[in-house]
């Protein structure tokens, strides 16, 4: 494993766990695209790339019933 699937699987990882924890309404936001900017910065202090972490989270929010435009 490369050092890059390495990190890539530790922001999926880390997005599944945001995920499992958002409510509704802060699902439906990453759905359009927002993210709850109190729960990102948290990620971020412990040394998550945010960016990459919402790639993840899009993702995982397009296998759960699909992204909004």
């Amino acid at each position: 494993m490369s050092w890059n699937e390495v990190e890539q699987a530790a922001q999926t990882l880390k997005a599944a766990s945001m995920w499992d924890e958002f409510d509704d309404n802060e699902k439906t936001g990453v759905r359009f695209g927002m993210f709850p900017a109190p729960k990102m910065a948290a990620a971020e202090a412990l040394g998550y790339d945010t960016r990459r972490l919402a790639l993840a989270l899009m993702a995982l929010a397009e296998r759960k019933g699909g992204m909004r435009a």
